[in-house]
């Protein structure tokens, strides 16, 4: 319980009576999963048919 509680402060930036004692415990299970998380990954380019069908034509 420990360690969740230190999690808790650490990722949501909340002091440890906010998580104690004023925060109930299904609200911050809550608020730890909405919170936002860093994308990994290419960023996706769209383009025309037109401009797909001249790739597949290249290879």
């Amino acid at each position: 319980m420990l360690g969740q509680i230190a999690s808790f402060m650490e990722e949501l930036h909340l002091s440890y009576r906010e998580v104690f004692e004023v925060i109930p415990y299904r609200n911050l299970i809550i608020m730890q999963k909405d919170k936002l998380h860093e994308a990994h990954g290419e960023l996706v380019k769209k383009i025309s048919g037109k401009e797909l069908a001249t790739k597949r034509r290249k290879k």
